[in-house]
């Protein structure tokens, strides 16, 4: 005998969420099951299934968003969602796994169409969600795990920045980056404790080795830097520590100080800044689906900071940039391929900034302007023509990855 409709449970929120969290939970054990799929981003399942881009697209950030209500957004309409699992199937991904992500997809559209009301609701009421999710049990514990890691590694900072331009390169077709990275108030707990600071690395499409570029310090480094670090000095304390070259995986550059004083008496702020000349293509293609930055989580931070500025002409359809965070604890250095089994659902969101033009400000940083306006005259790009994104996140865990993924217009 069916039960009544009303002794059918409540649609709520809950069980909403929670029918979102089966679905990407599927969707990766469906992927997984195909054994050539190389890693999450949109390009390997491509490679691995033959699909078309943006079903690739959406495909890959069902699975790895980092709140389930920011999936709902990319989950395709029934016929593209049967063209993915075909895909899959073909591929090898075990019968089991495809009925439980076809089963889990239809279960999230039924409950979220009878929560909202209709699909287009469903979409407004979980972007909604997604941006206001209550952190604050996740971040009590990253804030725990901050204090232990800093007493651990014997080091810490008080902000962790990166700051990312991407914009028109003078060879037609490509981008070029500029690129900042620092600390503020980083100091060592113990004298001896081992600090690197890595020099940028470009990766190739797919992720998986370090390609040679050429690189423009943003302005030039001061005396006694070593080869290969373009520190700014403008930014940085002074006297800068002295830095010198150090054993790191092939394709890096790393760099290590010696003894400091601890705490407050050996206390610094250090950044560098380079031009990345013809990073990567300007247009979508089979093999180049997007901008993906990746900032390191390596030092306990009590803030992580991830600026992107991005060119008016590179961006598609109005949309933001997604953030997610990986998981390094099982990855060797030289391995880069993120998996989505790696992601760490951290509710990690990105805020938009507007247009570069404006007086952007960081808290903890009273010389953010200076560094922009430093960054833009390097490169004789126009601040009116970008627009800007930020993610900030407190206590990230180390180590672990921090990436800003963007499609990029046709």
């Amino acid at each position: 005998m069916s039960a009544s409709p009303k002794d059918q449970p409540a649609v709520t929120t809950i069980r909403v969420r929670d029918a979102l969290v089966r679905l990407q939970t599927s969707v990766r054990e469906a992927m997984a099951g195909a054994k050539q799929l190389e890693g999450g981003r949109p390009v390997d399942l491509v490679a691995a299934f033959g699909l078309d881009l943006k079903l690739a697209w959406k495909i890959s950030r069902i699975a790895q968003s980092g709140d389930p209500f920011a999936a709902v957004r990319h989950m395709p309409g029934a016929a593209g969602w049967k063209i993915a699992m075909d895909a899959m199937r073909a591929a090898g991904s075990p019968a089991t796994r495809i009925e439980a992500a076809d089963a889990a997809f239809e279960e999230a559209i039924d409950l979220g169409t009878a929560w909202a009301g209709d699909r287009k609701a469903f979409d407004m009421m979980a972007a909604g969600l997604a941006a206001g999710s209550d952190l604050r049990i996740d971040v009590e514990h990253r804030r725990q795990l901050y204090l232990g890691g800093s007493y651990v590694w014997g080091v810490r900072a008080r902000l962790a920045l990166r700051f990312d331009v991407m914009g028109p390169a003078a060879k037609k077709g490509l981008l070029d980056c500029a690129t900042v990275r620092g600390f503020v108030d980083l100091e060592r707990l113990r004298a001896d404790a081992p600090w690197q600071f890595e020099a940028p690395v470009v990766f190739d499409d797919r992720a998986t080795k370090a390609v040679s570029f050429r690189a423009e310090p943003i302005e030039p480094p001061p005396a006694g830097a070593p080869d290969g670090l373009p520190l700014i000095g403008s930014l940085s304390s002074q006297p800068i520590p002295q830095l010198r070259a150090t054993s790191a995986p092939k394709g890096f550059r790393a760099f290590e100080i010696p003894e400091t004083g601890v705490g407050i008496e050996g206390r610094f702020t250090i950044f560098q800044g380079s031009i990345l000349r013809a990073v990567q293509p300007m247009q979508r293609s089979k093999r180049h689906t997007g901008i993906f930055q990746l900032f390191r989580q390596r030092t306990p931070a009590e803030r992580s900071v991830f600026d992107l500025l991005v060119h008016e002409s590179l961006l598609a359809d109005g949309r933001l940039p997604e953030a997610i965070l990986y998981s390094d604890l099982h990855r060797t250095p030289d391995a880069p391929v993120h998996q989505p089994k790696d992601r760490i659902p951290a509710g990690i969101g990105v805020e938009s900034l507007g247009p570069a033009s404006k007086r952007l400000k960081l808290e903890g940083f009273e010389q953010y302007a200076q560094m922009s306006a430093q960054v833009f005259a390097a490169t004789g790009w126009k601040p009116s023509e970008f627009r800007a994104f930020r993610v900030a996140a407190p206590y990230l865990p180390v180590p672990s990855t921090l990436v800003l993924e963007m499609q990029i217009a046709d």
